[in-house]
């Protein structure tokens, strides 16, 4: 098995900015950090 941070780091950007978008919308993640985390993953594809 993989461990989890392969697993994210393999998954599909619009996979990714999904998950990150469930967060934000459920309060776990703050705008700021959700704009940071979207042009990380932007910024690898």
């Amino acid at each position: 098995m993989k461990p989890a941070a392969a697993q994210a780091q393999a998954a599909d950007p619009a996979d990714r900015l999904e998950r990150l978008a469930a967060l934000q919308d459920r309060g776990l993640i703050t705008d700021e950090e959700f704009a940071q985390q979207k042009r990380r993953i932007l910024g690898e594809s």
